[in-house]
């Protein structure tokens, strides 16, 4: 199946931030937006992991600072966004689409939580530093590696052996951005 511009995704198994309310229609531009803000949310709560010290786990400001990351690039996100809805609209019309990115730019948010979790779990002695820090990057590499199954399934294709190499290859193209983000930008 080919969607094209206008067509509705409806499928019953999706993650929370793909599924839209009751009564509300999602088409597939929409969720282009959704799927991209999820990337580009795991990429920098990635960074930010990457980038956590013993110290700073135990102290709590990595969980702080992976928490912060996911909504400072949330309303970034959103005002880019609301910017760029004003081009070629009357004044005020671009309103009902900031609600639209709101929502559609959930999944930054979203990226967060389980490793903010994970670090926060970290500040309480329960694990060790580095196994925080290493579970946390891993479960956000695992979540962009197997973002290729959501993407297959919404597309009404069967996953393939190359659903899963390209998933991989997607989370190595993220690591590598996320390395030369630390190495250029911290």
């Amino acid at each position: 199946m080919s969607a094209g511009p206008e067509e509705v995704v409806t499928t019953p198994r999706m993650p929370g931030w793909m599924i839209a309310k009751p009564g509300e229609e999602l088409g597939i531009e929409r969720l282009r937006l959704r799927l991209a803000a999820y990337i580009y949310g795991n990429i920098l709560v990635l960074a930010a992991i990457v980038v956590a010290t013993g110290k700073s786990i135990v102290g709590g400001e990595a969980a702080l600072l992976v928490a912060a990351t996911a909504i400072t690039t949330y309303v970034a996100h959103i005002l880019a966004h609301t910017v760029g809805q004003q081009l070629g609209r009357e004044r005020h019309a671009h309103r009902p689409h900031v609600r639209h990115e709101m929502r559609d730019a959930l999944p930054i948010l979203v990226s967060g939580v389980v490793p903010a979790m994970i670090l926060l779990i970290a500040t309480l002695d329960l694990v060790p530093t580095q196994l925080a820090q290493l579970v946390a990057a891993v479960w956000v590499v695992g979540r962009i590696a197997l973002i290729g199954f959501l993407v297959e399934r919404l597309s009404g294709r069967r996953p393939t052996w190359r659903t899963l190499s390209g998933g991989l290859s997607l989370a190595i193209a993220c690591a590598v951005v996320v390395v030369l983000k630390v190495l250029f930008a911290h």
